[in-house]
């Protein structure tokens, strides 16, 4: 039935194509004729102005009017050339779109298959629904709790309101927490970033006060040294900004994930102020600045006895180790440790600590410079 139908409209709307077509180009056919006799008319008044029947004036007169009659009839055929020209296009798409939809819905189109967006929708919709529920039951205990509720209630019902889309009320969540005594730098910055998203990205004079508050309480961190950026930008200093994101990156410890965004950041800035993109391996640390024994460190203690110089160099290794069991995720402390395994010869330990930085290091992006350095390192490692 579904096919019938659809056969149906495309004829239909083919043949009202086609009737107007015909109609428009019998009308303009019949000025063909009119052409052919003014041009006839144009020789007898040459004829007759041979045989001294009219004046040349006369003559020359009646040529000027034939001729007029003559443009606007040529100006008429040159509409119905564009008109035929027209008519192409449109009798092509008349035969082309019924026929290209009904290949296109032979191929995706399936009528027997019941309608599935809101049938494949209605888990998601559903579950909408009940997380929508659960943070108004939430919100309405939180607001009963005569101690004024738990922060982490309201961190919670913050944090739910942002994954919502809903940033005034993520706003009032998290300023209830905000104001107290025990608000830590992450409430403060999860409040700016609340702020600031619910004027569409614009730092507002409240949200620069929060922002300050954050950095004050921790000038190294760098949520808030981003978000002290993103306002200095928008208060009309970029280059203050730039040098803001530079100086914290030049003070890295290790490779963390937020310096790709800092530098994304800092190149942005450096294109406002005329400044050199940067990279991130610039800040990358060298071995040397990461805890743990170096090469030098084993120098260092050629002088001790065997003994001694290798109780040193295992306890320099071990405290290492140690470490790692707290940081399991510090790739650069995998590889000083791998490095300092197999200077003390100690192979067995040196693959363990080596196949943990290579697990960590192709987690990394194929475009991030650490993991080519890693493989470096590691092959060293194996020689």
């Amino acid at each position: 039935m579904i096919w019938f139908v659809f056969g149906a409209m495309a004829s239909i709307t083919a043949l009202l194509f086609l009737s107007g077509l015909y109609r428009k180009g019998e009308v303009l056919n019949r000025k063909d004729g009119a052409l052919a006799i003014l041009k006839d008319q144009l020789s007898e008044i040459d004829a007759d102005q041979e045989r001294n029947l009219i004046s040349g004036t006369e003559a020359a007169a009646a040529k000027v009017e034939i001729k007029r009659r003559i443009l606007t009839a040529g100006r008429l055929e040159a509409r119905r050339s564009s008109g035929a020209s027209g008519r192409s296009a449109i009798l092509a798409s008349a035969i082309a779109v019924p026929l290209v939809t009904f290949v296109l819905y032979s191929q995706i189109g399936s009528p027997e298959i019941k309608s599935q967006p809101l049938a494949s929708r209605g888990a998601e919709t559903q579950e909408a629904a009940n997380l929508a529920e659960l943070t108004q039951k939430l919100k309405a205990r939180l607001e009963a709790d005569e101690s004024g509720g738990p922060s982490e209630g309201w961190r919670l019902l913050g944090r739910t309101y942002m994954r919502m889309g809903r940033y005034d009320a993520a706003v009032d969540a998290f300023e209830h927490v905000a104001v107290r005594d025990d608000a830590g730098i992450a409430t403060l910055l999860q409040f700016a970033e609340a702020l600031i998203a619910a004027e569409n990205g614009v730092v507002t004079p409240h949200a620069e006060r929060v922002i300050e508050q954050a950095f004050e309480m921790d000038s190294n961190d760098p949520g808030a040294i981003f978000y002290r950026a993103q306002a200095l930008e928008q208060d009309g200093v970029p280059g203050e900004a730039r040098a803001l994101l530079i100086d914290r990156l030049k003070r890295a410890d290790r490779a963390y994930p937020w310096m790709e965004v800092f530098v994304s950041f800092a190149n942005r800035l450096g294109e406002q102020v005329g400044k050199y993109p940067v990279n991130l391996a610039d800040f990358l640390p060298k071995p040397q600045d990461v805890r743990g024994p170096s090469a030098a460190d084993i120098e260092a203690a050629q002088d001790m006895s065997v003994e001694e110089r290798r109780a040193f160099v295992r306890s320099m290794v071990d405290r290492l180790a140690t470490r790692m069991v707290d940081d399991p995720d510090d790739l650069e402390g995998w590889l000083r440790l791998a490095e300092a395994y197999s200077a003390l010869g100690d192979v067995d330990a040196a693959q363990d600590a080596a196949t943990k930085a290579r697990n960590l290091a192709e987690s990394l992006p194929e475009t991030d410079p650490t993991r080519a350095a890693t493989t470096a390192r590691l092959d060293r490692i194996k020689k």
